[in-house]
């Protein structure tokens, strides 16, 4: 079964040996003298040129970026956008302040950050952070920037459930209006009535708010990618919260965010970016590494909040959502 496969140590590629290269784009000396003493262990390279910095991942072959939020007069988002392009290999991290919800919304769909970093930073938290992207990006290969073909993605539309949590009745009137018809869609006011569903459907996107549920579903999300790292997540959030927003990302790992009230414009093509992802990793499953660190879902550190019971049945999808599908 595809889940299997993910979780399977024993299929897990080999890290390289090779010292691991970090990049590291900040105009601050102090900044870059603190990286420096933290990551003394890993090939540290400095870069101030935010002009050169994309070309550098790129021909120094770097596993991890670490960018500023500003740069000179670059921004740090655009910088990682770019490097996205031209190096997807590296997982990018952003260093800020706390940011306004715009810088987090870009930060999220533009360059698809694996971190976010706040300053002052804790230093055991920027440590793991680094050591996790660093063996991600290590230990699976990038996944594809160009979207499947149009036959591809009108296959995944058809046959891969979206399942949306939203609890407030008039926002899921308006979810149902823009999505039903154009997936296979299936709506639940809790994310128990989700699971009902999960467990009978091959679910490839969940679109859900974090009104419906607050922490609890956050920590449910986090269980979620822990479990099943292919599966894109979609989160509507207020983003008055940038502690919440960094969980979202950090831990939960979302694929796309959108700030509530939403703009209807935004939640089509997201949902398609997010069917394009699922259906890129269950093509090549090792790939589901990058969205999460192999250690953790052999470890199954899954979070210690949730009712033991809830944990098993988020744990114990993968057999009934892949097995009719015969997933290789």
């Amino acid at each position: 079964m595809f889940a299997d496969q993910i979780r399977d140590s024993q299929n897990a590629p080999a890290p390289d040996s090779a010292p691991l290269r970090l990049l590291t784009i900040t105009h601050d000396a102090r900044v870059q003298r603190a990286l420096d003493v933290l990551w003394r262990d890993h090939d540290v390279i400095a870069c101030a040129d935010p002009l050169a910095a994309a070309a550098l991942a790129a021909s120094r072959d770097v596993d991890a970026v670490l960018c500023d939020q500003r740069v000179g007069q670059a921004f740090g988002v655009d910088l990682l956008r770019e490097i996205r392009q031209l190096h997807p290999r590296a997982l990018r991290m952003l260093l800020s302040d706390r940011p306004e919800p715009r810088l987090l919304l870009d930060a999220i769909n533009e360059a698809e950050v694996f971190r976010l970093v706040f300053q002052p930073w804790n230093i055991a938290a920027m440590r793991d952070a680094a050591s996790a992207a660093l063996r991600a990006a290590r230990l699976a290969p990038p996944l594809s920037v160009a979207a499947p073909s149009d036959e591809e993605i009108e296959h995944v539309r058809k046959t891969m459930a979206v399942v949306v949590i939203e609890s407030d009745a008039a926002v899921q009137q308006r979810l149902r209006d823009l999505l039903h018809g154009h997936y296979k869609t299936h709506f639940a006011v809790s994310l128990d009535r989700a699971l009902q569903f999960m467990e009978q459907h091959e679910t490839g996107v969940l679109v859900c708010s974090t009104a419906s549920g607050r922490g609890d579903l956050i920590t449910a999300l986090k269980a979620l990618k822990q479990a099943h790292p292919h599966l894109a997540t979609v989160v509507i959030d207020a983003l008055d919260d940038a502690d919440r927003a960094a969980e979202l990302v950090n831990e939960a790992q979302v694929f796309r965010l959108m700030r509530r009230p939403f703009n209807p414009a935004l939640c089509r093509p997201y949902v398609d970016a997010a069917l394009a992802r699922y259906w890129q990793i269950k093509q090549q499953p090792q790939s589901a590494w990058r969205v999460f660190p192999a250690e953790s879902l052999v470890a199954e550190r899954a979070p210690q909040r949730l009712p033991p019971a809830l944990l098993n049945r988020i744990r114990g999808l993968p057999g009934r959502l892949h097995e009719a599908e015969g997933v290789r």
